[in-house]
């Protein structure tokens, strides 16, 4: 029962902070600052009280509108808060409850906040992949057997990242296009130093099987954008994938080369 409990409490804090990661993903897109500043309502203003900031539950008791000037409040608010309190779940099931669990959560975070701004302005802020990178040396002396185990993270998240950057220029010089983005590059790299060599490969074949769906989606329901689709998304959603199934990935991989 007490594993239920916590499940719960996981849940409601998923809620929570699904909120806020929204919330910074927005001001980060708006340039604004995400830190200080109260919540305010986007077509009248209207500073926003307590009892509206409840997640998802103020959204369902206002009828998806502003209280204040009966405005449409985006679906994306309890979608968003929703979805990051179910990833939490997911976590907390692999990991039980511990520092693996919290820097996981702190990842996983990073990869919602990052995401959500790749899709809105194609861009993926610095600031998600420091934070990512910091819980990776956190979460380190609990994941890694030692110093050797952590000098090949960090060597496989330099030769993902440096592997991708000399591919990306030589498909721009024969496509004459970007190929890769820059924000991408880095958080291969990042995530290459979570998963190590083999867990780098696995990431890789995810993230370009999470990219061809998202680029047919995009094709679908967004022909104003040429054809270009953010490839963040994809590559966050993979990484989250090896969190939860990584090391089975490997372990199954490895039995049948053995």
């Amino acid at each position: 029962m007490l594993a239920y409990y916590y499940a719960f409490i996981i849940f409601l804090f998923g809620l929570v902070f699904g909120s806020f990661l929204n919330c910074a993903s927005m001001r980060i897109v708006r340039k604004e600052d995400f830190i200080r500043g109260r919540s305010r309502c986007r077509d009248c203003g209207q500073e926003l009280k307590a009892r509206d900031l409840i997640p998802v539950a103020s959204w369902i008791i206002s009828g998806g509108k502003c209280r204040y000037c009966g405005a449409k409040i985006s679906v994306r608010y309890p979608a968003s808060e929703i979805l990051f309190a179910l990833l939490a779940e997911g976590l907390y099931i692999r990991y039980g409850l511990g520092v693996p669990f919290v820097c996981a959560a702190v990842l996983t975070g990073c990869l919602f906040v990052l995401s959500l701004v790749d899709i809105e302005s194609f861009e993926i802020p610095d600031g998600c992949l420091v934070i990512g990178f910091i819980a990776f040396l956190a979460g380190a002396p609990f994941r890694l057997t030692g110093g050797y185990d952590l000098l090949l993270h960090l060597s496989a998240g330099i030769a993902v990242g440096g592997g991708l950057l000399l591919l990306s220029l030589v498909m721009d010089a024969i496509l004459k296009k970007e190929s890769l983005g820059g924000g991408d590059i880095k958080l291969f790299a990042l995530l290459g130093t979570y998963f190590g060599f083999a867990g780098s490969l696995f990431l890789v074949l995810l993230s370009c099987a999470a990219g061809l769906l998202l680029a047919a989606g995009y094709k679908i329901f967004e022909k104003d954008r040429n054809g270009a689709f953010p490839f963040g998304p994809a590559i966050a959603a993979a990484g989250y994938a090896m969190l939860l199934f990584g090391e089975d990935i490997i372990g199954w991989y490895m039995g049948l080369i053995v």
